[in-house]
C-alpha cells in the first residue's frame, strides 16, 4: 500500500493556494480567502462557525481570515440577533465584483491540473476522491 495518499493531497491543496496567491494578488484576496467569497455570497449571513465547518477549517483561522476580508471592504461582519454568540458574515458589493475573477482561477487551475487526463480519469479521480472526502468527515 502506498502510503503517499495525503503528501500528495497535501501538495495539490498548497500548490492551489499558491496558484490563487499569484493569479488573484490584483484583487487583494489571498489564496487562503478565496474559498471564503463564493460560499459567503451562496449563504448570506452565515456565521463564522458555520463556515468554519463547511470549509474545514479551525474557528481562529475563519476568524483571522474574516477580519482580513472585512478590513478589506470584502465581508461585513454583524452579531446575530437570534444569537447573540453567534456573528454573521454578510459579502459586499466588492465580494460580488470580485467573485467571477476567483471562478475564472479556480477554472484555469483545474484544466491545467487536469491537463493530460482524458475525461474518463478525470471522473474516476474526482469521484475517487469525493468518496475519501465523505469518508474523511464521518471518521473526524
Amino acid at each position: 500500500m502506498k502510503e503517499h495518499l495525503m503528501r500528495n493531497i497535501n501538495i495539490i491543496s498548497r500548490c492551489a493556494s499558491l496558484y490563487r496567491d499569484e493569479h488573484l494578488k490584483h484583487t487583494g484576496i489571498s489564496g487562503w480567502q478565496a474559498p471564503y467569497i463564493p460560499k459567503i455570497l451562496s449563504d448570506p449571513g452565515i456565521t463564522q462557525d458555520q463556515l468554519a465547518a463547511v470549509l474545514h477549517v479551525n474557528k481562529s483561522n475563519v476568524t483571522r481570515q474574516l477580519s482580513m476580508l472585512e478590513e478589506n471592504g470584502f465581508v461585513e461582519r454583524k452579531r446575530s440577533e437570534t444569537d447573540k454568540r453567534a456573528v454573521e458574515v454578510y459579502p459586499t458589493k466588492k465580494a460580488e465584483e470580485v467573485e467571477p475573477e476567483i471562478r475564472r482561477v479556480y477554472g484555469e487551475w483545474r484544466n491545467q491540473l487536469f491537463s493530460g487526463m482524458d475525461e474518463d480519469e478525470r471522473d474516476m479521480l474526482e469521484e475517487i476522491l469525493e468518496k475519501l472526502a465523505k469518508r474523511a468527515e464521518d471518521i473526524r
